[in-house]
């Protein structure tokens, strides 16, 4: 593993310095430091060593008049875990590891800052929209809220249909490349239609608003199920089971088509109250907004990082249907348990869990889970790609088999 300091104060802010192994690795002022900080008054010429040792860096005060400290507090010697924050005169670094794509990993994150951040851009343009007519659709109430706008529910006069309209924020429609990409993924997608997909109606741009009408939902996003279960302790695997299958079934449809839908979260899973079917929604969104985004875009609900795979937290683009199982995978897990495979209070902090840690079996959580369900799970969230399972319709294979020992959902 290779790591990198994140200057987050001094003359070098937001610069990253990569940490290398040998010894005399000196940081200080003097032009003779291997890590050189000449604009900083406060730190001596021979400030401290880094020394990468083992698999763990460990820096040494080497008599900084100022003090080497390390979260706050004086140290001569320390080993340096990920997140560390050491200060040298009136610089202070972070420990990061050195493969985040860091534009991509903080953007413009305070890194100092704990998860859940308030977005940076409001969305309160979008939802001055409610009331009004936007195209053909008369727009009442908020009834979702995404990465980069608001869904309402409207009434399409044109049709005479209740639907659901996503509005995106205002930004998305002002650089041109993105709007034909926009227009682009939505032409993919409309024609789609499967039991377990949100249909696309429509879409479009009116004023300053690009918008997308698609099939109403009366219900509750995954999301929401979540939340509730978990603090009401009602979980139930049969549950989890049946929306597994679900999903897989729709991205067993859309990955036929070429088309990997990259944020499967339990923000994009509906379940009608009806009959509690559940519904993927934003099929080809994230690829039409592709290079308008990224991880931490402002208005980005944070916690949805929690269900990235592994290789997306790397900044990697080219993604196929092995990290939309990993997304079913995470949303399942949470489903189990009452909570996402991997937290953290930092963004660093969750994608280090999600790289290297193994999460929590989720019998820990619910005695009765059948076994072979829950190896299932696991192996989604393999972290890499090749031990997942590598196609939708060889994980329904496997579910299909579980089918045969209960009567655990409808047909």
């Amino acid at each position: 593993m290779s790591y990198q300091f994140l200057v987050l104060t001094g003359p070098k802010a937001r610069r990253t310095i990569t940490i290398q192994p040998g010894p005399d690795r000196l940081m200080g002022r003097s032009e003779k430091a291997f890590y050189q900080f000449p604009d900083d008054p406060r730190i001596s010429r021979f400030h401290c060593e880094v020394l990468l040792e083992g698999e763990q860096p460990t820096v040494i005060c080497r008599g900084g008049s100022s003090g080497t400290l390390v979260n706050g507090k004086p140290v001569t010697r320390h080993t340096l875990k990920l997140g560390d924050v050491l200060r040298i005169g009136d610089t202070e670094l972070r420990l990061v590891m050195g493969d985040f794509a860091l534009k991509d990993a903080l953007g413009a994150i305070d890194p100092n800052a704990s998860l859940p951040i308030t977005a940076e851009l409001a969305l309160t343009e979008v939802e001055a929209i409610s009331g009004k007519t936007l195209a053909h659709y008369e727009i009442g109430h908020v009834i979702g809220q995404g990465r980069c706008g608001l869904v309402f529910h409207a009434n399409d006069t044109k049709d005479n249909r209740s639907v659901g309209l996503k509005v995106l924020h205002p930004s998305y429609s002002k650089d041109e490349e993105m709007m034909q990409r926009f227009v682009r993924g939505m032409k993919t997608a409309m024609p789609l239609r499967h039991p377990n997909l949100i249909s696309i109606y429509s879409a479009g741009k009116t004023g300053g608003y690009c918008w997308i009408a698609m099939e109403y939902i009366a219900g509750e996003s995954l999301k929401e199920v979540i939340a509730r279960i978990g603090v009401a302790n009602r979980l139930d695997w049969k549950n989890a089971f049946g929306m597994t299958l679900e999903i897989a079934r729709a991205l067993e449809y859309a990955h036929g088509h070429g088309l990997v839908h990259r944020n499967v979260t339990p923000t994009n899973i509906m379940q009608q109250a009806t009959d509690q079917v559940c519904k993927l929604s934003d099929l080809m969104l994230a690829k039409a907004l592709e290079g308008a985004e990224n991880i931490t875009r402002p208005g980005e609900v944070l916690g949805e990082l929690e269900y990235l795979s592994p290789e997306r937290t790397r900044g990697v683009t080219e993604l196929d249907a092995r990290s939309d199982l990993y997304g079913l995978g995470a949303t399942a897990y949470a489903l189990l348990t009452g909570r996402p495979p991997f937290e953290g209070g930092t963004v660093i902090e969750k994608f280090t869990k999600i790289r290297q840690h193994e999460p929590v079996r989720p019998t820990k959580y619910q005695k009765t889970i059948l076994p072979e369900f829950e190896g299932m799970i696991l192996k989604l969230l393999a972290k890499k790609p090749e031990d997942r399972y590598q196609s939708a319709s060889h994980l329904i294979r496997d579910l299909n088999r579980i089918l045969g020992k209960a009567a655990l959902v409808k047909e």
